[in-house]
């Protein structure tokens, strides 16, 4: 288990880029209300796929004694959400009730971790890292596999408004504080347009000067798919599952060529 992590074969410490990773991804807020309103409205227990280090999880546990579980590919981040719910009361205490449970896994192979079925599936950034066509319909299917009569998944990924339309060299992302530490942050991508999608080769270096003036420079790369709207659709139906609705930002905004985000709420073909 656990060979979709998102740090397996980079260079550096995997406890560091996934202390930047939250670093970079704690910042993000503004889909909190969305996912905290889909918890509220779904009907039966929570399923995340890609919880990572938990960014989600106080938003998506659900009030009374429905449960949430996450699963993940990266023991890492795995570890650092289990921090995450140890140094927050409500999520502990759910934790200690078996409402919360984090596993690892592989997304596109969940039968054997024998999870039950769920009310409302969410996958969260998570298509890209899928290694293409083959990959994305694994995981549809291992979704749909878990998913309870009448139970939605929601895809939400980056929107056209968002997605690469050329090359990009070294630039600066972000500048951040890390404790007593300074990150930079700097990426480059290249892309390659397919009938079915665009592949985007991203890699990073991050620069972490210390208090004493020591620079450490982290390199990572991943290798990402984003497909087009057309071939998601025929994705999906390939798994079994059919659109419901989109949303193209987490306010609800119609889905277009100019959306920030990418969001498909489906559910089970019958």
């Amino acid at each position: 288990m656990g060979s979709q992590d998102i740090f397996a074969g980079q260079a550096a410490d995997p406890s560091i880029l996934a202390a930047l990773y939250d670093l970079e991804h704690d910042a993000v807020t503004e889909d909190l209300p969305f996912y905290h309103d889909l918890a509220q409205r779904a009907d039966g227990d929570i399923l995340e796929l890609g919880c990572g280090s938990g960014r989600l999880v106080a938003s998506l546990l659900p009030f009374g004694p429905a449960r949430y579980v996450g699963v993940d590919g990266s023991a890492t981040l795995l570890h650092r959400a289990r921090d995450r719910v140890a140094g927050q009361s409500s999520l502990a205490a759910a934790a200690r009730d078996g409402r919360l449970t984090l596993r690892l896994g592989d997304v596109r192979r969940l039968g054997s971790l024998r999870l039950g079925r769920f009310g409302l599936v969410v996958a969260a950034g998570v298509l890209p890292h899928l290694d293409g066509p083959t990959g994305v319909v694994r995981m549809l299917r291992s979704a749909r596999s878990r998913l309870a009569p009448g139970g939605r998944l929601v895809l939400d990924d980056l929107g056209p408004a968002l997605l690469p339309t050329r090359d990009l060299g070294w630039s600066v992302d972000w500048r951040r504080r890390w404790g007593d530490r300074r990150v930079v942050r700097r990426s480059q991508l290249v892309r390659h347009e397919e009938s079915g999608g665009t592949w985007v080769a991203f890699s990073t270096v991050a620069e972490v000067t210390e208090a004493d003036g020591t620079i450490a420079r982290l390199p990572a790369s991943h290798r990402l798919w984003y497909p087009s709207a057309s071939t998601l659709v025929e994705l999906l139906t390939r798994a079994g599952l059919t659109i419901e609705r989109t949303h193209g930002s987490h306010d609800l905004e119609p889905l277009g060529a100019s959306s920030e985000r990418s969001i498909y709420v489906v559910g089970r073909q019958e």
